[in-house]
């Protein structure tokens, strides 16, 4: 009986490591090979398509209608009688409208001089890791013009 029993967990044991599963994350990984792999573009780089008072390499995306308020306070220490730089601020209000992933328009006003201003932005190249046409950097171009 004990030969049984012994016969059998040997049995046991072998036949589970002659059945094993594989691995898992193994499959996927060669699943995924096979595919044809497409370029994984980076976002948000910085969160925004503004920085300080110039321009970000982020646009709004395709569809999309950005209201933007800038304001910039004045000299700060000009003390309490000027409210430290609030009544020398200037603001200025605008839209911007994303035509495509990689190019927008905007327009907008500033109280600084009554000036009225038009923008284009397109990204030229757009940073990405992986498929045929991976960048390290991503690159976009703007032009303005102001009244």
């Amino acid at each position: 009986m004990k030969n049984h029993i012994l016969f059998l967990f040997l049995m046991s044991i072998s036949w589970s490591s002659v059945h094993a599963q594989d691995d898992l994350m193994k499959m996927l990984e060669n699943e995924t090979s096979n595919e044809k792999k497409k370029n994984d573009y980076a976002t948000a780089t910085f969160k925004t398509t503004r920085l300080m008072n110039g321009h970000s390499i982020e646009n709004v995306a395709a569809g999309v209608l950005d209201f933007k308020v800038s304001h910039r306070f004045g000299m700060l220490n000009s003390g309490g009688y000027q409210l430290f730089g609030l009544d020398q601020a200037t603001m200025r209000m605008g839209l911007d409208y994303g035509i495509s992933n990689r190019l927008m328009i905007g327009v907008g006003r500033s109280t600084f001089q009554k000036q009225y201003d038009a923008f284009g932005k397109f990204k030229i190249l757009r940073q990405s890791t992986g498929g045929k046409w991976s960048s390290p950097v991503s690159i976009s171009a703007v032009s303005t013009i102001m009244l």
